[in-house]
């Protein structure tokens, strides 16, 4: 099931060879919003919205403030669950900021992270050069020691994997991708459907 096509739109397609071909499985909402991801917006609240986010995705970027205006605005009525899903191949290096934002999260820093990707999207080296992550610590308040044991881990690849084949498995084919109460919806929503949306 997916919401009317004329709310879709602009939308990075991932290349077939990311997300191969095979239809998507039945939503399991149990699977798809899982609780321990970075959040925004009232627990419990009516509608669960889940985004499948690529920090190096222009569209994503596109549809980062309309959603700060909704959260503003209408947070006491939503929750909103980023996971991940970097289109490597179309977007190098986004991998590796996903797993940079996981990691954030460790330290209840994903969102300060999650900003500064997007605000320093256009300037930020592939890979990321040491000058750009000392850049990235201090701009978001990170402690530097934390982030790379994190990394060194493995437990943000671990779970930027997880996001990411959990993503194909509901069919996600590129980004931004949304899913409202388990309903799948591709692109840019614009502002003017959420305050539809939300009118009561």
């Amino acid at each position: 099931e997916t919401l009317p096509t004329e709310l879709r739109g602009a939308f990075s397609l991932a290349p077939k060879t990311d997300t191969g071909s095979a239809a998507a499985a039945k939503t399991n909402r149990a699977e798809l919003e899982v609780a321990n991801r970075a959040t925004r917006g009232l627990p419990g609240a009516p509608l669960t919205v889940v985004e499948f986010v690529d920090y190096k995705c222009p569209n994503c970027l596109a549809q980062e403030p309309i959603l700060k205006q909704v959260i503003a605005k209408y947070g006491n009525k939503l929750q909103l669950i980023i996971r991940q899903f970097p289109v490597e191949s179309t977007h190098p290096g986004a991998t590796e900021l996903s797993e940079i934002a996981v990691c954030a999260g460790e330290q209840g820093r994903f969102w300060p992270v999650h900003d500064y990707l997007y605000a320093n999207q256009a300037a930020l080296p592939v890979p990321l050069s040491e000058g750009s992550l000392a850049s990235l610590i201090q701009g978001a308040g990170l402690k530097a020691d934390s982030l790379a044991a994190c990394r060194e881990s493995g437990r943000g690849e671990r779970a930027v994997r997880v996001d990411y084949f959990d993503g194909l498995r509901f069919g996600v084919r590129g980004t931004p991708t949304f899913f409202f109460n388990g309903v799948k919806a591709e692109g840019v929503i614009p502002l003017s459907w959420w305050q539809k949306a939300f009118w009561w």
